[in-house]
């Protein structure tokens, strides 16, 4: 994947963690680069499996696709994700979180 810089996606909004339906801090040892890498392949998965439309801005990917959007936030030893979740998903916040939970702990394992 490409990275992208550009905030031109109109389809792409700000959320705000306080705000987050789901809300994830992963600590890593991975440093900044390959913590972006690591949120990168998390990034590929979205567009490519779900239909997510994945934008960077700095070091924090905007994402939004139906049902969901939200931001993944990198930093030299943690990643925060925040997922605001559509009515229709809201009955499956418990299975969302623990899927994204899973994932993002997996690509931060298979980058060290």
């Amino acid at each position: 994947m490409v990275p992208r810089t550009s905030s031109s996606n109109p389809t792409l909004r700000k959320t705000s963690p306080t705000m987050a339906d789901i809300d994830i801090t992963r600590s890593h040892s991975l440093g900044l680069d390959d913590g972006r890498a690591a949120v990168g392949r998390v990034a590929d998965k979205l567009e490519t499996e779900l239909g997510v439309d994945a934008e960077w801005t700095g070091d924090t990917l905007q994402f939004s696709g139906q049902g969901a959007d939200g931001h993944i936030e990198v930093e030299a030893d943690a990643v925060h994700v925040a997922i605001n979740l559509s009515a229709f998903l809201q009955p499956m916040r418990s299975r969302v979180q623990a899927e994204a939970e899973d994932y993002l702990d997996q690509s931060l394992q298979s980058q060290s």
